[in-house]
């Protein structure tokens, strides 16, 4: 199968930062189902899907297309022979309501009713792998029982087949037997380590059906083992060099822009001074005095990090190449975020308040800077609005919702909140990928990073490769790494 493209089938799909991760991987979204219109839309339109409407029943003829609508009217009977390589998806778990030492209730007890559905799509798909998303905080919510009894539903599929089957359950499940799945990779991943400028954490599990896993017999254990390199970033360098926002703004890796970086922070060298305020002086005092304003000296300083102490000149030079690289795999490299012809690109306008005030909070700093003074922000609940982030260190997690002083700032001084096309950046978004119909700000928000999507795709797509060639030995066969940039030797 190495010479045609992967299938993927897709649910809670949202605009697709998932499904572009797999399809940048070579994978081909043949099913997506979103609720949402808008996101659905951006979803056919850069994936060239059909759109069809929920309730339906599809068949393979009316594929492949994103169905746009409530996932629990979709009729998944009749794709049996579909046969995916792979299922994604994100169910909603908010509504898992297990408690420990509860009586056995079936598919109905308690679970979240839209994960319900994802294993409904597993059971009728049965698709040779799967990969879940969700919230980090899903893993001990419920004191960890939500968590172990998804664990539990994806390796016991049939089980809870028959349940729902003898319980006379409203749930449609099929007839036959199904596979369940063994669990590959449960883990918490962090993407700055994988070369997402942001921080932002997901759990992901990763399962492959069990009839293909008892093939592998003892040797699955190397697929764990080189899954978790993949997602941990044990590959790269990015753990302890991670990618910054100055980097895909600019669209050059550090060691190329000096001039930029000392530009931006020199903007700084008054703030306060006009009308002093006791915030602005310690700044002054503790962080500003401190720069060395050469921006690899001081990369390492916002990293926590002595540079005349630390700095490994043969492990730098390979993670500037790693950063080169990336910019290049992105589409970035060479092209500055604000040279873009985009009417996602477009900077926000700002009240002349918020102006003044973003004016006096620096880089790292946020609302709480400026208390007491004439910018205070009088009805603030959260103390993180406003927020500046530091051009040498991962950005703040992107968010989709929020009003004032939520958006997401820009680090120089002079701008205030970023444009889509600087936020879907951050979200590893490449600059071809167009944004459809409204809310747009929520749809790049909700969306999983389609750099952790394309991580995660490559290395399903080796472990399918090696269901095909079985049994070709595994451990003969590790998990590719791009080819590195190389880098200027002065560094």
């Amino acid at each position: 199968m190495t010479d045609s493209k992967r299938i993927v089938a897709s649910v809670f799909s949202g605009a697709g930062g998932f499904d572009w991760g797999f399809h940048r991987a070579g994978f081909e979204t043949r099913l997506a189902v979103e609720l949402k219109e808008s996101p659905a839309a951006t979803l056919a339109h850069n994936l060239d899907l059909k759109t069809l409407t929920a309730p339906i029943s599809p068949t393979l003829h009316d594929l492949p297309a994103v169905i746009q609508g409530d996932v629990r009217t979709v009729d998944f009977s009749a794709l049996t022979s579909m046969q995916p390589d792979v299922l994604i998806g994100g169910p909603p778990c908010q509504d898992f309501s297990i408690s420990k030492g509860s009586k056995r209730e079936g598919l109905n007890g308690g679970r979240g009713t839209l994960y319900l559905d994802f294993l409904r799509a597993l059971m009728f798909l049965q698709p040779k792998m799967f990969v879940f998303e969700n919230v980090p905080g899903f893993t001990s919510a419920n004191s960890g029982q939500a968590y172990r009894t998804v664990l539990d539903d994806l390796q016991n599929l049939d089980t809870h087949r028959r349940e729902a089957i003898d319980a006379a359950q409203p749930i449609k499940v099929p007839h036959e037997a199904v596979n369940g799945y063994e669990i590959l990779f449960k883990d918490v991943v962090d993407a700055p380590m994988i070369g997402v400028s942001q921080t932002r954490r997901r759990l992901i599990i990763v399962g492959i059906r069990s009839d293909l896993a008892s093939s592998f017999g003892g040797l699955t254990n190397s697929l764990r083992d080189q899954l978790r390199d993949v997602l941990t970033g044990s590959m790269w360098h990015f753990d302890r060099y991670p990618l910054t926002p100055i980097e895909i703004f600019e669209g050059q890796p550090l060691h190329r822009l000096r001039g930029k970086y000392r530009q931006v922070m020199r903007a700084y060298h008054d703030l306060g001074k006009e009308k002093p305020f006791p915030k602005a002086d310690d700044w002054h005092r503790e962080v500003y005095a401190h720069l060395a304003f050469d921006v690899i000296k001081d990369y390492y300083a916002a990293l926590g990090l002595d540079y005349t102490k630390d700095h490994d000149r043969k492990s730098f030079r390979a993670a500037m190449a790693e950063h080169e690289q990336l910019l290049q795999q992105l589409g970035w490299l060479g092209k500055p975020v604000y040279d873009l012809k985009d009417n996602h690109n477009t900077r926000p306008k700002q009240s002349k308040d918020v102006q003044a005030r973003m004016a006096q909070i620096p880089p790292e700093k946020n609302a709480e800077f400026v208390d007491g003074t004439e910018w205070c922000v009088t009805s603030k609940e959260i103390s993180f609005i406003y927020r500046r982030p530091s051009p040498l260190k991962p950005a703040w997690t992107v968010m989709a919702y929020g009003g004032g002083g939520t958006y997401g700032y820009h680090y120089e001084r002079d701008r205030q909140m970023l444009t889509l096309r600087e936020r879907a950046r951050i979200q590893t978004f490449s600059d071809d990928f167009e944004f459809q119909g409204t809310d747009v700000r929520a749809q790049i928000g909700e969306a999983v990073p389609p750099l952790l999507g394309e991580r995660i795709a490559c290395a399903v797509k080796q472990i399918l490769d090696l269901v095909d060639q079985y049994p070709l030995p595994i451990t003969d066969i590790p998990l590719q790494v791009h080819e590195m940039a190389t880098v200027p030797e002065q560094l």
